[in-house]
């Protein structure tokens, strides 16, 4: 409970996730929401895109979710991001495509969601989602008021405040979601999982309207496809937001026991399984959206005002670079080398670029100018190679630079980006609290890159005030976050449907006199343009080159302040080596650099987004920093990926953490391509800035994606929902890198590793495998010592009739002593047996990990377990299409025998009456 209360604490305070391209806020002005940002994919054709019902949705979603809300928040505000290629006139600019930061994405339907509206990236209870994923047929086909508006509330639920279905159905494209039943044993029957217990009803199978009862499989458990179809014409009690959206008369979320919408907390929803029990405003009035706000008038206005934005054809770049005294010698240097890299082979075409220059003061090194070509590209290196450093730091007077080389172009400057780096704190005003409002008004982002942890603490706050992003680099030379940082900048303004996309970023160390060689890995999905660039204050004494399939060889030019090797065109799919020769007297370190295009536009590729939970992290010895990755192809989930993030203290020193797509801890759902990891506070060496670095390695044979396994029928076909097909398919190898940002450690202080107080995770993976009268088989997934990590000493096993005791008071339920299975490796399954004390009554199970420290994990989610006496379930069960074969045979083995009966009994009447009797006269 204190770690749930804590992610939730910590939440409603950050209220977003860490988004590495843009930082789009939600606020709440008055109770509306303002910053909302919704993005328009560039894959749907100009058909597809349906402004107008987009506005409608929102406009009627506002004024349900007002409402349901009991008139806490609605939808004030909301910009709609379009292609930039999308022939319509429009309110302003934005910097770059939104697609990786938008809160709602308008995109090609996902038939692994059954083609339905779901949540990319559910993180955790109370914590929000990555995004909303819409899809045509809602907009173009569903009413806006009555469907489509409860609908977009529902998934509101699950991507602001953390909340979870409260229904059987699946709705995101992950493969966990399989396990989810909408049925749970109680008082001697199987009671539909939903919020409100007594919601009229009936069971079926496949589908509602199907007319084909359910029953009881040879496991004694309700059948896979048996589904609860709540009764509307004789509902007398409403149902839930998060469950029962198919009933016209749901307008409220569940709440309290005594509440219209009373709480079931007895269910195996997904809802109560995460959430430990509580329910969805339980939950929401722990979010600062509740807690920080009053209700408002029931007549309030809740109409959303639309802004109407898209990406510039060209975007404009002003690199404002910090110059004073501390930046003398190698710093200097490396950060002309990056700069001169950024420009030469990342921006695009079509861009434009200017340069200042700070100290005290700030001059204009290049205003702005058009990149159209090789020679543009070199004479604006030229110029950066003027730079020279010394005097004190006045960052204030570098933005206003920035904004004045901007506005030469004569037109509004919305939507264009500063690149703002410094190593040092401001000494001279202006600062940049002086000039923030400034820069907000002009409503310019600004992506800020800290070098070192002298840096001016107010960096990350303007950025993400600002709509930027933040980079810390340490300033250690085996470090390659620089280099990634500005490398990420420029994947973040690239075209959506022609991004560029980092294949490999590494240190190398090339010893006195001796050759090196490393490979790189071309997968079939980039291979357009490839590039591979080694940096570094020695690379002069290099020459390199790269050897791919066939032998065919590519010989670096002469290496001033980089190395580059560029393929032309396609690069064959392969392994390429590459191949270092040194003739320098000493030891040099380099980074190696390649990135690359899509092969084709059209075809999914491989994608590998991370970030964190809150930028800001106030340190405690008892918790764990949460790190994210979603690793996808196309809509597609990766599978079985290695993924790990390197993280990047303000001394240079690197810690490595590897996520998991496992369902284990705080990754709550196993296959669904978002993959979590935990750092532990004893790996947290320092405070201050921190770097994350993520890097997804996909083995050829072994990682996969998940697909559907059947081909969907369109929608507008489609008279009922069914159930999702999904299998795995093997992928080729692959690698991705990132920068993702960066976080701050505040308040730090060295962790006794010796005073272990660290619980194991929580267990959400309890569940019934089979059941025969009294007696239950249940498994689970093994946590660890800490966390997910190590082995746990002991599990509790918890057996109680009283829900609440076990759920609330743990301590005063005895464990079980019999059969208890010795913790596994995390991940492992565990398998357990019990029969129950009494047959007539209802019982609640639960189990919990507890490390040789005494520290024990959460109360795990809670199965109800009774004997089930409706003979209902097992009267039916003949009907199933599980049985359709054998009640095909009985049914024709039954009328065959009464065919032969009546033949039968036919030839005895006839031979009678055909035969002379005892006795009788012959005629």
């Amino acid at each position: 409970m204190k770690v749930l209360y804590y992610y939730l604490k910590c939440f409603c305070i950050v209220g977003y996730v860490n988004a590495v391209c843009q930082t789009n806020r939600i606020e709440i002005d008055g109770n509306g929401y303002k910053g909302i940002t919704v993005a328009v994919s560039s894959k749907l054709d100009s058909s597809e895109i349906q402004i107008q019902r987009l506005k409608d949705l929102f406009t009627a979603a506002s004024a349900r979710l007002y409402r349901a809300t009991k008139h806490h928040v609605f939808f004030k505000d909301i910009t709609i991001v379009v292609p930039k290629s999308l022939p319509i006139d429009t309110d302003g600019y934005i910097n770059g495509p939104q697609i990786d930061s938008a809160h709602v994405i308008v995109d090609k339907a996902n038939p692994l969601a059954n083609n339905k509206p779901y949540v990319s990236g559910m993180t955790g209870c109370g914590k929000p989602g990555r995004h909303i994923h819409l899809e045509p047929y809602t907009l173009e086909y569903l009413p806006a008021v009555g469907n489509a508006d409860r609908l977009f509330v529902h998934h509101w639920g699950h991507f602001r405040w953390g909340l979870f279905d409260e229904h059987g159905d699946t709705e995101s494209p992950v493969q966990g979601s399989n396990t989810n039943t909408w049925f749970y044993s109680s008082g001697g029957t199987y009671k539909p999982n939903i919020c409100v217990k007594n919601t009229k009803g009936k069971s079926e199978l496949n589908y509602c309207g199907s007319n084909m009862k359910c029953s009881v499989d040879e496991n004694g458990l309700p059948e896979k496809n048996c589904k609860f179809c709540g009764d509307e014409t004789g509902n007398t009690v409403n149902g839930s937001i998060m469950g029962n959206i198919e009933i016209s008369s749901v307008e409220e979320f569940c709440d309290e026991e005594n509440s219209t919408v009373p709480h079931n907390e007895e269910a195996e929803t997904p809802q109560n399984k995460i959430c430990q029990g509580k329910s969805a405003w339980e939950i929401m009035r722990l979010h600062s959206d509740f807690k920080d706000t009053t209700p408002g008038a029931p007549s309030q206005n809740t109409t959303p005002t639309f802004r109407i934005v898209k990406q510039r054809s060209g975007q404009n770049f002003v690199l404002v670079l910090d110059k004073s005294g501390s930046m003398t010698g190698a710093k200097m240097k490396e950060l002309k080398e990056v700069s001169s890299i950024f420009i030469t082979n990342w921006l695009t075409n079509g861009s434009s670029v200017g340069v200042v220059a700070f100290d005290t003061t700030a001059r204009i090194v290049s205003s702005l100018k058009l990149v159209t070509s090789d020679e543009v590209r070199k004479s604006l290196v030229k110029l950066l190679d003027r730079i020279g450093a010394g005097g004190s730091t006045s960052i204030g007077t570098g933005l206003r630079k920035g904004i004045e080389v901007l506005k030469t172009s004569g037109e509004s400057i919305e939507g264009n980006e500063i690149i703002l780096v410094s190593d040092g704190e401001n000494t001279n005003t202006p600062g940049i609290k002086d000039v923030k409002n400034e820069i907000l008004a002009e409503h310019v982002s600004v992506t800020t890159v800290a070098i070192g942890k002298e840096a001016d603490k107010d960096m990350e706050n303007l950025a993400k005030e600002s709509g930027g992003s933040s980079h810390f680099y340490s300033g250690k030379n085996n470090s390659t976050a620089l280099i990634d940082s500005f490398i990420k900048i420029a994947e973040c303004a690239s075209d959506d449907d022609n991004k560029m996309y980092q294949i490999e970023s590494k240190s190398l160390s090339v010893l006195k006199g001796q050759n090196y060689s490393t490979v790189v890995y071309v997968d079939s999905t980039l291979g357009l343009d490839t590039v591979l660039l080694l940096q570094g204050p020695d690379v002069s004494y290099i020459s390199a080159s790269l050897i791919g399939p066939g032998n065919r060889t590519w010989t670096s030019d002469t290496c001033t302040d980089s190395c580059r090797i560029q393929i032309s065109g396609l690069a064959e799919v392969g392994t390429y080596t590459v191949q270092i020769s040194s003739i320098a007297d000493m030891d040099m370190i380099l980074t190696l650099i390649v990135h690359s295009f899509p092969r084709d536009p059209s075809e999914e590729v491989f994608t590998a987004t991370a970030w964190i939970s809150t930028e800001s992290f106030d340190f405690s010895p008892s918790t764990p920093i949460v790190l994210y990755a979603l690793v996808m192809k196309g809509s597609s989930p990766v599978l079985d990926a290695h993924v790990s993030m390197n993280i990047e203290d303000s001394e240079g020193e690197i810690i490595p953490v590897n996520l998991l797509d496992n369902g284990l801890g705080e990754d709550i759902i196993k296959g669904d391509g978002l993959y979590t990891g935990v750092m532990l506070p004893s790996q947290i060496k320092v405070g201050g800035r921190h770097s994350l670095k993520l890097i997804v390695t996909g083995k050829s044979g072994e990682t996969k994606i998940l697909v559907p396994k059947v081909k969907r029928r369109k929608r507008e076909t489609q008279t009922e929902d069914t159930a999702i097909n999904l299998e795995t398919k093997t992928v080729d190898g692959f690698k991705r890198v990132a920068s993702s940002g960066s976080f701050t450690v505040y308040n730090y202080s060295q962790v006794n590793i010796t005073n272990d107080i660290i619980s194991p995770a929580r267990i959400i993976t309890l569940q019934v495998i089979n059941r025969k009268d009294n007696s239950f088989n249940v498994s689970w997934n093994a946590v660890g010592d800490d966390v997910t990590y190590g082995k746990a000493l002991l599990y509790n096993i918890l057996l109680s009739k009283n829900l609440s005791t076990l759920r609330n008071s743990p301590e005063t339920v005895e464990p079980l002593t019999r059969n208890i299975p010795t913790p596994s490796d995390p991940g492992s399954l565990e398998l357990f047996s019990l029969a129950l004390p009494e047959v007539n009554a209802n019982y609640y199970l639960a189990v919990r990990a507890v490390d040789e420290a005494g520290n024990k994990g959460d109360v795990s989610n809670i199965l109800s377990l009774s004997v089930i006496t409706d003979s209902t379930w097992e009267r039916e069960k003949l009907q199933s299409p599980s049985s359709s074969n054998e009640v095909l045979i009985i049914a024709v083995c039954a009328a065959a025998l009464v065919l032969i009966a009546i033949v039968v009994f036919g030839c005895i009447i006839y031979n009678k009456r055909k035969s002379p009797g005892k006795g009788a006269g012959v005629v």
